[in-house]
């Protein structure tokens, strides 16, 4: 079976932010304007990896913690995830080690067999329902797609990979997607070229 991704648009995240409380506006900021993956790197960011002078990250990666030279990347906290952050900081930082400060979620994500989503899934489809927005394939996996695929209109694709922690053969593969303003833009540009 093909797994595929959809893209995320930035008005339905701003939808369920609005119904979201402030733990699951980390949970879906890292994974949509962050990139993380959800569960596994999203339950296991702490505060220390946080870097607020540099602007930076240095995001665990469970999932390729085995392979060499992996198990914590670099990545810009970027301007839409910054402010979800500083907040979440202001209320959970000093009560918190880890930045979802959600603990029942990582005692179920984190199991002897490794990542699974636990009920993530569960807990984003209530969220979809109370923002009245249908849901997508691959809810999570979604919107680290949907934010590699911005991030490399603006970025060379070796640096969005270093950032997201995958590489360009799996980005190219898994991550990119084809959106409806990049159809807008080839039927402008198209236009263009036959008035011309």
């Amino acid at each position: 079976t093909v797994k595929v991704n959809e893209f995320v648009p930035r008005e339905v995240v701003d939808k369920l932010m609005k119904k979201a409380n402030l733990v699951w506006q980390v949970i879906l900021g890292l994974s949509r304007y962050g990139g993380l993956r959800t569960p596994s790197e999203t339950l296991s960011l702490r505060w220390e990896d946080i870097d607020w002078e540099m602007n930076r990250m240095s995001i665990p990666e469970p999932k390729v913690e085995h392979h060499e030279g992996r198990g914590i990347r670099s990545c810009p906290i970027f301007p839409e995830l910054r402010s979800i952050l500083d907040e979440a900081f202001e209320i959970f930082g000093d009560k918190s080690e880890y930045v979802v400060a959600a603990p029942q979620y990582r005692a179920a994500a984190n199991t002897a067999m490794g990542w699974k989503n636990s009920n993530l899934r569960t807990e984003m489809t209530r969220l979809l329902r109370r923002a009245g927005v249908s849901g997508w394939p691959r809810l999570f996996h979604s919107m680290r797609a949907s934010r590699q695929t911005e991030l490399q209109r603006e970025f060379p694709l070796h640096v969005v990979c270093s950032w997201l922690g995958n590489s360009p053969r799996i980005a190219q593969q898994s991550y990119l997607l084809v959106t409806e303003d990049d159809f807008a833009k080839a039927a402008g540009v198209a236009k263009v070229m036959v008035e011309g």
